[in-house]
């Protein structure tokens, strides 16, 4: 669903030329309210990235599932850049295709999120001329080490739930995820079947038209020149087909592999928040010790600094717990939400896919009871 305050759609075109060439996407972004103003912007794929970082800097912390960019896709970029030939414009244009379909469904998903659908950064990268630009803070050294960070909490700490959900879900969700895998992998090699097949019926398209062009019977002559265009109709009807396995059953599975990995990403950030209000606790306890250490030693000055540290450790203590108990709530939200809308896609794009499949086979059926008179005449 998209925002009740704005929509936007997007159109790809090509700049610079070459090595130095690369896509602009223009966003243009219509407000619902007031009147359906119209806003236009232009952006390049890495300001998308640079969006999608500042958004989980903000909320995943918070235990949100930050819808994912489209991945980056080196190949399709070398062929943007360097095509020449027929096939490579071709493998361009499906590039460019697939991109834009990935990057609207992007900012739909943003923009339908009942908290980022309000970010400012979110309204900045829609509107204004100039891009939000990445945190400075978040990248290099301190992004590394924040990464190491997230990757050794992960590794040591453990939470002994009290509440069975948490893990129930993880594992529904793995399990969701291998399975979307494993059938991705089934729809890629459909999408090249098709498309193999549609190659096929133009071969033997051009074979046919050959072959009738040297037959004397008239009337075989006009059946293999028609079995020739019948060729070529199902060849259209087979990519069609590749199409619609690939962009309305295809992607949706692809976006949704990226989104249980947003969601693992949100409970690994719940495991780092529970870790660091562990570490603590942990530290606050050493404070008491140490306090208990100086009174019995007599150290009133060691005691006061204690006391100051306890104090201190107390309350980032609270705030920890405080922390954890809000991302937990949170996350609980996000994934009943994340189902409701899996359940509410996935429909609509099996309906889509199965009506779309349908309407193919009848044009097929079609065809051959086109041709179907032409062979029953042949003497």
């Amino acid at each position: 669903a998209r925002s009740k305050e704005q929509s936007s759609g997007i159109n790809a075109e090509y700049g610079g030329d070459g090595y130095s060439s690369y896509i602009v996407y223009t966003v243009q972004t219509t407000e619902v309210k007031g009147g359906g103003r119209e806003t236009y912007v232009q952006r390049r794929f890495s300001d998308f990235v640079v969006l999608h970082q500042l958004l989980v800097e903000n909320y995943l912390p918070r235990g949100v599932i930050v819808p994912p960019t489209p991945e980056k896709n080196f190949i399709g970029t070398a062929k943007v850049r360097f095509g020449g030939n027929n096939q490579a414009a071709e493998d361009q244009s499906q590039f460019i295709r697939r991109r834009k379909a990935a990057l609207e469904r992007y900012l739909v998903r943003l923009m339908g999120h009942h908290l980022i659908c309000k970010d400012e950064t979110l309204r900045r990268f829609l509107q204004e001329e100039e891009p939000p630009r990445p945190n400075p803070n978040a990248s290099g050294i301190k992004g590394f080490m924040k990464n190491v960070e997230t990757m050794v909490s992960k590794a040591t700490a453990k939470i002994n739930e009290v509440d069975e959900w948490y893990e129930d879900k993880q594992l529904h969700i793995l399990e969701l995820e291998e399975t979307l895998k494993k059938l991705l992998v089934v729809v890629d090699n459909l999408v090249a079947n098709r498309r193999d097949l549609a190659a096929k019926s133009n071969a033997f398209a051009a074979s046919s038209l050959i072959l009738g062009e040297g037959e004397d019977n008239i009337s075989l002559r006009r059946a293999i020149t028609k079995l020739s265009e019948l060729e070529n109709k199902l060849e259209e009807v087979q990519l069609e087909q590749a199409d619609t396995d690939m962009y309305t059953f295809g992607e949706t599975v692809k976006d949704y592999i990226a989104l249980i990995q947003s969601a693992k990403a949100a409970f690994d950030e719940r495991v780092k928040t529970f870790s660091t209000w562990e570490g603590a606790q942990s530290t606050l306890a050493k404070k008491r010790e140490a306090k208990n250490k100086a009174t019995a030693q007599g150290k009133a000055d060691r005691v006061a600094q204690c006391e100051e540290d306890i104090k201190f450790w107390e309350t980032r203590v609270e705030r920890c717990q405080e922390d954890f108990e809000m991302i937990s709530k949170n996350l609980k939200d996000e994934i009943r939400i994340f189902e409701e809308v899996w359940v509410k896609e996935i429909k609509q794009c099996i309906t889509e896919y199965f009506t779309k499949t349908i309407e193919n086979q009848k044009l097929i059926v079609g065809h051959w009871k086109e041709f179907l008179p032409e062979a029953k005449i042949i003497n």
